[in-house]
C-alpha cells in the first residue's frame, strides 16, 4: 500500500521472579525501543513507547496477543481504547495522542503476553483516511489482528517480568517473627514449669527426711 510505513513494536510480558519495585509505588516504568527487560509486580504502571515521532495524520494501533486494545487516529475524536478479551484492560489503559504511547495502570498477572504497536505514517499530502470511519468507540468490541497494514515491518522485543509481591514477603517475615516469639514464650514457660516441679520435689524430699529424723 503506497503512502504508508508500518513500524511494529512487540513487548513480551512474562511472569518471573525479579523486581526492585514495590506494590503501590508511584513509579511509572517506561518500555522504550531498545530496552531488554522491565521487571514489574502486580499494581505497577508501565508505559509502552514506540519511540517514533508521530505527526498529526499518523496512526497507532496497539495489540495484546493479536487483539486490538487501542486505536489512535489522526483525529482523537475517532480514536478508541478497548477492554480486550474478558475485559482485562477495562479502565486501566491511557493513551498519549501526541506520541502514541500506551500506559497500562495497575498491571496484573492476566496481562502477561505480547504487546504490539503498529505505527502507520502517512506520507501523502492529501487527507489521510480514518481507520474508525464512523467515529464511534465501542470499547467492548473484540477486534482480532488479521494482516499487517503497510509496506515495511520492523520489530522490537521487550520482556517484562512480574515478580514476587514484596508486601506478602514482608507479611510472611512478620508472621514468622511473631511465631518465633510465641514458640520462645512457650519454651520459656515450659522451662519455668520444669524448674518449679524439680524444686517442689527437692523440698518434698527434705521435708520427708526432716519428719523421719523427728520420729
Amino acid at each position: 500500500m503506497n503512502g504508508f510505513i508500518l513500524l511494529t513494536l512487540s513487548a513480551f510480558v512474562a511472569e518471573g521472579n525479579r523486581t526492585h519495585l514495590s506494590r503501590g509505588t508511584s513509579r511509572n516504568s517506561e518500555c522504550v525501543v531498545g530496552s531488554n527487560l522491565l521487571s514489574l509486580i502486580e499494581g505497577d504502571s508501565v508505559t509502552l513507547k514506540s519511540d517514533v515521532t508521530k505527526q498529526g495524520r499518523d496512526k497507532m494501533l496497539w495489540y495484546f496477543n493479536d487483539t486490538l486494545i487501542a486505536l489512535i487516529n489522526g483525529d482523537p475524536s475517532k480514536s478508541c481504547v478497548y477492554d480486550g478479551e474478558g475485559g482485562i484492560f477495562r479502565g486501566i489503559l491511557e493513551v498519549d495522542f501526541e506520541t502514541g504511547s500506551l500506559t497500562i495502570t495497575n498491571i496484573r498477572p492476566e496481562h502477561t503476553g505480547r504487546f504490539e504497536a503498529n505505527f502507520i505514517r502517512s506520507k501523502s499530502s492529501g487527507t489521510s483516511q480514518s481507520l474508525n470511519r464512523n467515529g464511534k468507540c465501542d470499547s467492548t468490541k473484540v477486534i482480532k489482528k488479521m494482516i499487517n497494514i503497510g509496506d515495511t515491518v520492523k520489530t522490537f522485543s521487550v520482556t517484562i517480568s512480574e515478580s514476587y509481591n514484596v508486601e506478602k514477603k514482608q507479611e510472611w517475615e512478620k508472621n514468622s517473627v511473631l511465631s518465633s516469639g510465641l514458640v520462645a514464650g512457650i519454651c520459656v514457660g515450659a522451662g519455668v514449669g520444669v524448674v518449679l516441679l524439680v524444686a517442689a520435689a527437692v523440698l518434698g524430699v527434705i521435708y520427708y527426711r526432716y519428719k523421719s529424723s523427728k520420729m
